[in-house]
């Protein structure tokens, strides 16, 4: 084996990993001081075992780790690793190549590997242990080692030599001896203590172990007639109890069959009362479509009043116009017949003037012949005279015929304005009325909306209150339900708990009579409150102690107990008050047993009750503790060493003296009286809660159906007031529509006065513009008349007979003349009258087409009156079938619904009575139920005594036990056995075991005690033995070496002498070694006297005597041959040539001599400060002062 390669990481000044490749020679480790070569030699050391931080130069471990430099920080691990060849198998290991890697952490972590496994420093140790490269080896020679032999003690020597002699392992194995011998001796003395201590409890657990015997043989006899009786009793019990329970399920049975006959029912009722709020809802929606319908036909009906009065107008109108156009049509026909007559008579008129005309001509012709020229004149004046007097006539006629139009027309304008006042008068009123109704009619649909809005709502919250009615109402009923069952649960259990049911017959005589009997407190069991979690604890630690009676004193337990006798009514135990000391526990043991996990405390600690009953209570539960479970349970009673008893939550026992208790009773806890107490609370508190729901859910039903009742109420008010409102507002809308048509048709008079009132006017206009004219044309022909007439009479006075003549022929021309005046006067009138007529016959014509118009739009309106007449005829006929229709689909869903809600009363009646059967039913069977518990509850009592008593269940105790012939004989015999067992007095039954187990336990230590002794000696041979080994071998290797280092020593110094010595040659086992050495050409001195160099020679060849005696794999030797002059330094040179093929050598050095020897050169350098760096190095590299040329690295 040798070290193949070193692994260095972190080290000290190995800031970098480093790897060094050994090979199987000799290599030297060169390098200037302080470049960290020793550290390489340390970093081995540390990796092999080495825990003293001052051997690796340093002042504790953390310091090995590289500390940091100038340019680096410190590190936080450092890491060693040596691979080491193992193909020879040196080291006991199947692997041909071996690592091991040591590993530390600036936090004091250390880690261990071997081949990569993790592993402990011990095995390190183990491993090289003999091997020659132990920690006490002299193969690794640090600096300071050599001085250190020499310096040290003569016993301190001796490890080398035991290393290289290979007894260290006897060394530990005798220490191990020693160890287990020092540990044999203490159980051997700690089994002698027991033994002593178990002899002294042999003797009165004897005495205690028959009376238990005798005691267990009477309770074996009791059990059997007690169990035999408790079989037939429970066989009694449990066929009264089938008996109820057949009954029961009968009953439950049919109660069953009533309350399915009542949920179908209430089902088959809440969907009659759902499709009656549908056919509510439908009837409602219907009544609305049939208000709605009953509206629009209003309406309809409304608009075809309105359009027949609108009929009727244009009908009384078109007939006035058709007067009145028959009028016009006949002033027209009269006009034109005058107009044509007038055209007649002015043409007669015409042709009688040009007659005149002509006689006139003729008769100027005559009169020409009398006159002169101023007859002449005078004729011309005359004639001018004469036509201006016919055409005077003429323009006053036409101021007549004016006059008299005018006053015509004017009579006609009085009326036309008196008519058209009166029209705006009306339209005035109309119009007032119309802003009055439409007001109302907005007021009436704002009313209608309101209350629709109102009903709406109303509807809406009378729907949420139905279906929370019809959601709260079954509530309502399962809580009545609910409340009567646990009315009737609560009423059994104070029956069973007045009645004492679950008692021993005489605790139940006792407490049943205790108003008879003096000072009666009570059963411990209905004193003591027990929480839920600890029931079954509670009730398992007491056992039948929860039916012992608490009495004031001893005389009044006496005088119930001579009661019972008296009675014959059985057993009772009584605790008196006066009597009952409390019991505790010790401090130290409660301290103990609170310190193991599970622990809960005291079982009186965990119970409420009155205060008088204190001393009761502690006494009974006062030494008994409760655990979690009963692993804490045996835990506990381990730590108290089985001295009190220790109940779990489960109700198993670690009873006094180390018998357990345990297991489930088939019925578990119930009948437990303690839980009937819970359960009483428990259905007293779930009733009230209960009754109270049920008082606010009655309540809330209350409330819900009064708001439903209001709220219908409300609805039909609302309905009423809408339809009224809706007939107020179709009264309105009617009369808003006739002022409309009225308002239309004073509108057309209006028109109608408006159009001859223009045209009076303008007639006026025309009147007094002609009169006016004709007047100024009058005025002007009369200026003219009279300037004629003057000329005339100047133009008078000539001659009578010409004048005769002329005045007769002027006479006859003149009455020719007057004749054709009048001829033309009347022809002018005729034209007058014709231009009259043709102006009436205009206006006539005029007022005819105006009328005619007036016809045509009266015709056209009454057209559109009789087509829309029509189509609201229509849309009342659609109307009104729609609405009969709809009355009587409304009449049939109202008989539905009325013949559904006649149903659903029927059903309510059947279901009231149904639920009245079930309540009756209820109370039976709560009756029944109670007399079930009760014989459930004696059922309970006797099981549970047969299982609290003798840990028996009913058909174990029927295969085992014949059941008794006789109970009262059984009852006797039980009683009298139970009074010899109370004779026995306090009985330990453990005892029995007790004295088997101390028994036992006595015998087996004994057994141990001698097993120990034959240990103690084995011990001390194995111990001699591993002496002797050691001597055998330390003497054989001491004697090999000192021979060797006799002939090493000269060879090394080149003469001289040297010896090793023993300082206690008989005591080969401590003896020190002393080394005398005497170098040539001195006396034998100490080897403090020696120089440095030879101190190192001295060293060197007493390493080499090891080795030669007892060969290692690799040696170390760090600057052990620094203080050698070169001629020694080649003499060691040469010796390690001469060794290398048996030891691998690693020096580190800075001899020339010491290289030269060596077949590989490592060189240490820092060429960063503070951190080391491995180069390869060659001789020629080296100097003369044994130094790396820095130049060549």
């Amino acid at each position: 084996m040798y070290l193949k390669r070193i692994e260095i990481a972190g080290f000290k000044s190995f800031a970098d990993k480093t790897v060094i490749d050994f090979e199987n020679s000799v290599t030297a480790v060169v390098g200037p001081n302080g470049s960290g070569k020793s550290n390489i030699t340390e970093a081995i050391r540390w990796v092999l075992g080495e825990q003293s931080a001052k051997s690796l130069r340093g002042g504790k471990m953390p310091d090995i780790i590289f500390a940091g430099s100038d340019t680096r920080k410190q590190l936080n691990i450092a890491e060693v690793t040596v691979i080491l060849d193992n193909s020879d198998h040196y080291l006991p290991l199947e692997y041909n190549e071996i690592s091991v890697t040591r590993r530390y952490r600036r936090t004091g972590e250390s880690e261990f590997f071997i081949n990569k496994q993790s592993c402990r420093l011990k095995d390190i140790q183990e491993l090289f242990l003999d091997s020659g490269l132990g920690k006490e080896s002299f193969s690794i020679i640090s600096q300071g080692k050599v001085e250190a032999i020499f310096s040290s003690k003569p016993e301190d020597r001796r490890g080398i030599f035991e290393e290289a002699a290979g007894v260290l392992k006897y060394k530990q194995r005798k220490k191990k001896a020693e160890q287990k011998l020092f540990e044999t001796e203490d159980n051997l003395s700690r089994v002698q203590d027991i033994i002593h201590e178990l002899e002294e409890q042999l003797t009165p657990l004897a005495a205690q172990s028959e009376a238990a015997k005798e005691f267990l043989r009477l309770k074996e006899t009791l059990t059997q007639t007690d169990v035999s009786l408790m079989v037939a009793e429970i066989k009694t019990a449990k066929k009264d109890w089938d008996n109820k329970q057949a009954q029961l399920a009968k009953f439950n049975l049919e109660l069953g069959k009533l309350s399915e006959s009542i949920q179908e029912q209430e089902s088959i009722l809440a969907k009659q009362r759902k499709e009656n709020a549908q056919a509510d809802r439908l009837i409602e929606k219907n009544q609305q479509v049939l208000l709605d319908l009953s509206e629009k036909l209003k309406q309809t009906e409304g608009q075809k009043d309105v359009l027949q009065e609108r009929t009727k107008h244009t009908q009384k109108s078109s007939q006035e116009y058709q007067t009145s156009l028959a009028e016009a049509q006949k002033k027209v026909k009269h006009f034109e017949k005058l107009q044509e007559s007038l055209l007649k008579e002015a043409a007669e008129k015409e042709t009688e003037i040009q007659k005149a005309e002509a006689s006139l001509i003729k008769t100027q012709q005559e009169l020409e012949k009398y006159q002169k020229s101023t007859k002449e004149l005078l004729a011309e004046l005359r004639d001018q005279y004469v036509d201006l007097m016919q055409e005077q006539a003429a323009v006053g006629n036409e101021l007549k015929y004016l006059e008299r139009q005018y006053v015509q027309e004017t009579a006609k304008s009085k009326q036309t304005l008196a008519k058209q006042s009166e029209v705006e008068a009306s339209v005035d009123r109309l119009i007032l009325q119309k802003e009055e109704l439409t007001q109302k009619q907005a007021q009436l649909k704002s009313s209608l909306t309101e209350t629709k809005e109102k009903l709406e709502m109303i509807q809406q919250n009378g729907k949420k209150f139905q279906e929370a009615l019809a959601k709260e109402q079954p509530k309502m009923y399962q809580l009545m339900n609910q409340v009567q069952q646990l009315r009737a649960r609560q009423k059994s259990l104070q029956e069973i708990q007045e009645n004492y049911f679950g008692f021993y017959q005489g605790v139940r005589l006792v407490l049943q009579h205790k108003q008879q009997l003096s000072g009666i407190v009570g059963a411990v069991a209905e004193l003591i409150d027990v929480p839920a979690d600890f029931t079954l604890a509670i009730e398992t630690a007491l056992g039948g102690a929860a039916q012992h009676v608490i009495v004031e004193n001893e005389k009044d337990a006496r005088q119930a107990i001579t009661y019972l006798k008296q009675q014959r009514g059985g057993r009772a135990t009584f605790l008196p008050l006066t009597t009952i000391k409390p019991r505790q526990l010790p401090a130290h043991i409660l301290t103990q047993a609170a310190a193991v996990e599970g622990f809960i405390g005291i079982a009186s600690e965990q119970v409420s009750y009155p205060d008088q009953i204190q001393t009761v209570v502690q006494n009974l539960l006062g030494t008994i503790l409760l655990a979690k479970d009963l692993t804490s349970a045996n835990a506990i009673a381990q730590t108290i060493r089985y001295q009190y008893r220790v109940v779990s939550l489960e109700g198993d026992v670690m009873n006094a003296g180390g018998s357990m208790t345990g297991g489930a009773n088939k019925r578990g806890n119930q009948g437990s009286l303690f839980v009937q107490n819970q359960e009483l609370k428990q259905l007293t508190s779930e009733f009230e809660a209960a009754d109270k729901q049920l008082q606010a859910q009655e309540k809330k039903v209350q409330e819900l159906q009064q708001e439903t009742a209001r709220l219908a109420e409300e609805q039909e008010v609302l309905r009423t007031r809408g339809e009224q409102l809706r007939f107020e507002e179709q009264e309105a809308t009617n009369q808003l529509q006739n002022i409309i048509n009225e308002l239309e048709r004073f509108e057309k008079e209006k028109q109608i006065s408006t159009f001859e009132t223009r045209e009076l006017q303008q007639f006026i206009e025309d009147y007094e513009k002609q009169t006016n004219e004709l007047k100024d044309k009058q005025t002007d022909l009369e200026s003219q008349r009279q300037k004629i007439d003057e000329e005339i009479k100047s133009l008078s006075q000539e001659s009578d007979q010409m004048e005769a003549r002329r005045a007769q022929v002027q006479s006859q021309k003149a009455q020719e003349q007057a004749d054709l005046a009048v001829l033309k006067e009347q022809f002018n009138h005729l034209q007058i009258q014709l231009r009259g007529a043709r102006v009436q016959k205009a206006e006539a014509t005029e007022r005819q087409e105006a009328i005619e118009k007036q016809l045509a739009t009266l015709t056209a309106d009454f057209s559109d009156h009789e087509v829309t007449e029509e189509s609201l005829e229509k849309q009342i006929n659609e109307l009104s079938a729609q609405r009969e229709t709809l009355k009587v689909e409304l009449a049939k869903a109202k008989e539905q619904r009325d013949r559904r809600q006649k149903e659903i009363d029927k059903l309510e009646a059947v279901l009231a009575e149904r639920n009245r059967e079930q309540k009756a039913r209820l109370s039976e069977q709560s009756k029944l139920e109670v007399q079930k518990d009760r014989a459930e509850m004696i059922l309970d009592n006797h099981l549970t005594y047969l299982q609290s008593e003798y840990q028996l269940t009913f058909e174990k105790a029927s295969q085992d036990y014949q059941e008794t012939t006789d109970i009262e004989d059984s009852r006797t015999k039980v009683s009298s056995l139970k009074e010899q067992i109370e004779k026995l007095g306090p009985v330990n039954l453990n005892s029995i075991e007790q004295y088997e187990q101390v028994s036992e336990r006595h015998t087996f230590l004994a057994t141990q005690r001698d097993d120990l002794l034959a240990a103690k000696n084995q011990l001390f041979e194995t111990m001699d033995e591993m002496d002797d080994e050691v001597r055998t071998r330390f003497k054989e290797v001491f004697e090999a070496i000192r021979q060797e280092f006799k002939i090493v020593f000269p060879n090394m110094f080149g003469g001289g002498k040297a010896e090793l010595v023993l300082t206690e040659p008989t005591d080969l086992l401590k003896t020190g070694i002393e080394i005398e050495v005497q170098p040539p050409g001195k006396k034998l001195q100490s080897l403090s006297l020696l120089s440095g160099g030879e101190r190192a020679l001295t060293a060197i060849a007493l390493l080499f005597s090891i080795i030669r005696v007892c060969p290692v794999p690799f040696c170390i030797l760090d600057e052990v041959e620094a203080a050698l002059d070169e001629a020694n330094v080649k003499r060691f040179g040469r010796y390690l040539s001469d060794f290398q093929d048996d030891t691998q050598f690693i020096v580190v050095t800075h001899r020339k001599g010491t290289m030269v020897a060596a077949d590989v050169l490592y060189g240490v350098t820092m060429q960063e400060s503070g951190v080391s760096k491995i180069v390869s190095v060659r001789m020629e590299d080296i100097n003369e002062e044994a130094k790396i040329n820095e130049t060549k690295v």
